[in-house]
């Protein structure tokens, strides 16, 4: 046995799941893929899975309440019985705790299931003399498995623009600095700053690490806008799939910006930015109905074109605590400026 434990991945769910019904953890009212989904969303949860060889045959769902450590879905292949996966399992749950300083874990046995108490209390776990309570929230939205579908409208810009760059409003002294590279901490802060009220989720996902190695990439250039020395917004260029598609990957304000005129000033500037290193085939796009209402008028309006149209399906933002904004019509496109200007795609797009 070459048993290894680690996180759960996208392709160990549907096993984690029948490794739950084979031991007979799943009811009615809870939906596992939920479960597993909101876990792993969560920066202070984690889903445990114990891989011999590549088949799961053992889990925890492990995480914290910023109080108390609690624990779920300890479970192990009934066929491995007694070979230890369970004490094993339970001491990686146990040091997850411990190692983000969590000074007490609790569990919770259903009265039917009395013969696993032993098991517990012979690992240590006494129980406690108090008594449950719980409540079920019916009108918590529904989330389903965990996923939700937006219109995403990808542009284009196959040549750079003549016009001059927006001029910067007036005022207020501003200043457009690349960080090179930001800290992992910084851009955290600036990316949920300006994308939480469109439900930017996709780097939430990423590991500290896996964001360093994203945004410190010579090839990913990040421009932040600052207004009276003030942090405003972004730009984030992504030159790793060469000159022939250069990717516009993230761009927005600061709630506190948006509607006084540095959206456009930004937008110009970034994509001049985006130009200025040599020859490129084109410069690319995308946002989708759940971006501001503005965004794709926006970009329409500094010179991208659409070019392709589909549904995607995404992790639930609300998964996160981000609520669904109102989705704006994927048809119907309004400027970023001051203006009221409505335009509409040319046709529907595939």
């Amino acid at each position: 046995m070459t048993l290894g434990f680690r996180p759960i991945r996208d392709d160990d769910v549907a096993a984690t799941v029948e490794l739950w019904r084979r031991c007979g953890l799943l009811v009615a009212w809870n939906d596992p893929q939920r479960d597993i989904a909101f876990a792993r969303s969560v920066a202070n949860a984690e889903v445990i899975v114990g891989d011999d060889d590549g088949q799961v045959v053992a889990s925890v769902m492990v995480g914290h309440d910023g109080h108390r450590g609690w624990i779920y879905y300890v479970a192990t292949d009934p066929e491995r019985r007694g070979q230890g996966l369970g004490k094993a399992v339970m001491a990686e749950a146990e040091n997850w705790l411990k190692r983000r300083g969590v000074p007490k874990g609790e569990l919770l046995i259903r009265r039917t299931n009395t013969a696993v108490q032993g098991f517990y209390l012979a690992i240590g776990w006494t129980e406690e003399p108090v008594v449950v309570h719980a409540k079920r929230f019916e009108d918590t939205p529904a989330i389903g498995l965990a996923t939700v579908d937006t219109v995403v409208t990808a542009l284009e810009m196959l040549e750079r623009p003549t016009r001059p760059t927006a001029p910067a409003p007036a005022g207020t002294p501003t200043a457009l600095i690349r960080a090179n590279p930001p800290t992992v901490r910084f851009y955290r802060w600036l990316y949920d700053g300006v994308g939480t009220p469109w439900t930017w989720t996709a780097r939430r996902w990423l590991s500290d690490a896996e964001l360093a190695e994203a945004i410190s990439d010579p090839a990913v250039e990040i421009y932040v806008l600052h207004v009276g020395g003030v942090p405003a917004g972004y730009g984030e260029i992504d030159r790793r799939h060469g000159a022939d598609a250069i990717e516009l990957a993230y761009f927005g304000l600061t709630p506190e910006f948006i509607g006084r005129g540095y959206g456009r000033y930004l937008l110009d500037a970034v994509v001049d930015l985006a130009w200025s290193a040599g020859p490129c085939a084109r410069l690319w796009v995308h946002t989708c109905d759940l971006d501001h209402p503005r965004a794709l008028g926006g970009y329409q309006k500094a010179g991208f074109q659409p070019f392709r149209q589909a549904v995607e399906t995404i992790r639930d933002p609300r998964l996160v605590g981000l609520p669904l904004p109102e989705r704006r019509t994927s048809g119907v496109a309004r400027d970023d400026g001051d203006s009221a200007t409505v335009t509409t795609l040319p046709r529907p797009l595939s």
